[in-house]
Parts: structure tokens; sequence; C-alpha cells
């Protein structure tokens, strides 16, 4: 993963540099030397984030969806 791809998945998910940091148990330097692409991001790191941001992504759709048939169920005809 490069760090263009990493700050955009960090941004999906509505995280900052201390709460990757804090999602992984690292120092927030490795976090930022990710985004600065000084440092490889570790393939666990890249498969688990990419993971949470899929996870992240459907449960914010199966909300959305939600909300909107219950809006739909309630409006009189």
């Amino acid at each position: 993963m490069d760090s263009k791809r990493l700050i955009k998945l960090r941004e999906l998910i509505g995280y900052d540099n201390p709460g990757i940091a804090k999602m992984f148990n690292i120092d927030v330097t490795e976090v930022d030397a990710y985004c600065l692409g000084t440092k490889d991001v570790p393939d666990k790191i890249a498969l688990d984030l990419e993971a949470f941001a899929d996870w992240s992504c459907e449960v914010s759709h199966t909300e959305t969806k939600r909300e909107l048939a219950k809006i739909h169920l309630n409006k009189p005809e």
C-alpha cells in the first residue's frame, strides 16, 4: 500500500494519524512516516485497514438504506 492509498482510507473512515496509531497500537510517528511515504506500510496493517474501510462502508450504506426505508414506509400514500 502506498502513502496515497493510506491517506485515502484514513480519510474515508474519518480517522486522523493519532486515531490510526491507536487503532493499530503503534506510535503516531510511524503513521506519520507511512503517510509521508518515508516508511513502507506493513502488509498486516494494509490488509487490516482495507478490511476495516470495507466494513465501515458496508455498515454506513446499510444504515443509510435502513433510514431511507423507514422514511419511505412511514410516508402516507
